[in-house]
């Protein structure tokens, strides 16, 4: 059986108040029946140390009941309900005994006269004496030369039903305690379980188109305030991620459409008529060129695919040398530097080791270094420098190309965006390699910036953390 929240606070509730109900009741009758009886006890024991105490004033005189005052005084109602005997501890007989017990006899059997000759005071529970049980008291005292002892009994009777009137009390005060209990769990749990209901069911209205919603604040400053905010935040963050989902499929539709439209319109005008062998040759050239171009493209979206499914996480960083990685991707790019009469230097200490992925780090420098070649313009110098700062290496790579306009700065690492100096010339490209390097250098525990050079070209600075 599945309850609910609600049904499982009600019920929790409801159980931890009556087992606390249950032991307070308990506790209290305990308690009660402890009073009463103390009480009941101490009353026997008073009657038996006056009648002590009137018998031991007269020591030459036999020993007697003094259960009536003398003259005109009114009867002693404390002896009223109670019985009083005096046994002779020699021989067990009864030496004296109250009127009211008339030829009865209070319990003396020979264990308790073995143990009232020896001094103790002696207090019993007796239920084989008459129709009632009564409690009875027995004190050894000397009277001249005897040795006697008093005996008070009284019923229980009166004590139990006060006992049982007041455990009758307990219940009766624990049961309407208990439903008052259940019915205010059952006003406060919806009370409370109120604004969660209203979260659940906007929330299940909530779809994609209706991420930019939110759920209503309720006004105050406590848990489901808390929920609700929390909630709200996270929604944003879908929100982000649907809209970036959204954005990077429509990029990613226009960047096929476009090689794909060039490439099937090329292949249309070929086929129309008959061509001479160099013009099918200079037709496959830029069908060539532009399957390279949705090769590249597709590449990266799966290098971005790759990263966003976390596979780079999963490898672990290592202490790497920094120097071999950058130049082996100087190495690669010089034939193209040569041919474009661009000149390469590296600045890079030996001993610098960073904590990072080796082949991550290498596609990242690599990407950055592509970029700088290709804004350069001809005769122009690309420079590579690496120095320690604040327990991470930067690397900085700097060309001498257009330079980054001010409206692209804050949108360089955008997928599929391409600035300025990137749309106006015929440099290729789709405008997700920063993207990719800033994936990269992240996931390692690093960050990634780009800065316009004050004459001209830009610098990007790459920061890994350095080997301990």
């Amino acid at each position: 059986m599945h309850l609910n929240l609600k049904a499982r606070v009600f019920l929790w509730h409801v159980v931890a108040v009556g087992l606390i109900l249950a032991i307070a009741s308990f506790g209290a009758d305990w308690a009660f029946r402890r009073m009463v009886l103390g009480e009941f006890d101490q009353s026997l024991l008073d009657l038996a140390e006056t009648e002590a105490t009137a018998a031991m004033a007269n020591p030459a005189q036999p020993i007697r009941v003094h259960e009536m005052s003398p003259g005109t005084a009114p009867p002693s109602f404390p002896r009223l309900d109670k019985f009083i005997q005096i046994v002779d501890l020699d021989d067990g007989q009864i030496a004296a005994r109250s009127a009211n017990l008339g030829t009865a006899r209070l319990p003396t059997p020979r264990s308790l006269l073995d143990r009232l000759r020896t001094g103790e005071t002696i207090f019993e529970t007796r239920k084989d004496f008459g129709a009632e049980p009564i409690r009875l008291l027995s004190v050894p005292i000397e009277h001249g030369h005897a040795r006697y002892a008093i005996q008070v009994g009284g019923s229980l009777d009166d004590a139990d039903a006060v006992l049982r009137s007041a455990r009758l009390l307990f219940l009766a005060m624990s049961a309407a305690i208990l439903t008052a209990v259940a019915l205010t769990g059952v006003t406060l749990a919806r009370a409370i379980l109120r604004p969660i209901d209203e979260i659940v069911r906007r929330a299940r209205v909530m779809g994609a188109s209706a991420l930019a919603d939110r759920l209503p604040h309720p006004g105050s400053q406590d848990e489901i305030a808390r929920l609700v905010e929390t909630l709200n935040e996270m929604l944003g963050r879908i929100e982000q991620v649907f809209e970036a989902q959204r954005r990077f499929t429509a990029d990613a539709s226009h960047e096929l459409r476009s090689p794909l439209s060039r490439l099937r319109a090329e292949l249309e005008v070929t086929l129309r008529r008959p061509r001479e062998r160099p013009e099918y040759e200079e037709a496959l050239r830029s069908c060539l060129s532009e399957v390279e171009r949705l090769s590249r493209l597709v590449e990266e979206l799966l290098t971005l695919a790759r990263l966003d499914a976390g596979e780079v996480r999963e490898t672990p960083a290592e202490a790497v040398a920094l120097r071999p990685i950058l130049g082996e991707a100087v190495a690669r790019l010089a034939s193209e530097a040569d041919r474009r009469s661009i000149t390469l230097l590296l600045d890079a200490p030996t001993d610098l080791a960073v904590r990072a992925t080796p082949g991550a780090t290498a596609l990242v420098v690599a990407n950055v270094l592509d970029n700088a070649v290709k804004f350069s313009p001809p005769g122009g110098q690309v420079r590579v420098e690496v120095t320690p700062e604040n327990g991470t290496a930067v690397v900085a790579v700097s060309d001498s190309g257009p330079g980054i306009a001010e409206e692209d700065m804050p949108r360089l690492f955008e997928r599929f965006y391409r600035g300025s100096a990137a749309r106006g010339t015929d440099v290729p490209g789709v405008g997700l390699g920063l993207a990719i390097c800033r994936l990269l250098v992240e996931a390692q525990g690093g960050a990634i910036a780009v800065a316009r050079a004050p004459g001209g070209g830009a610098t990007v600075r790459i920061r890994l953390p350095l080997a301990r």
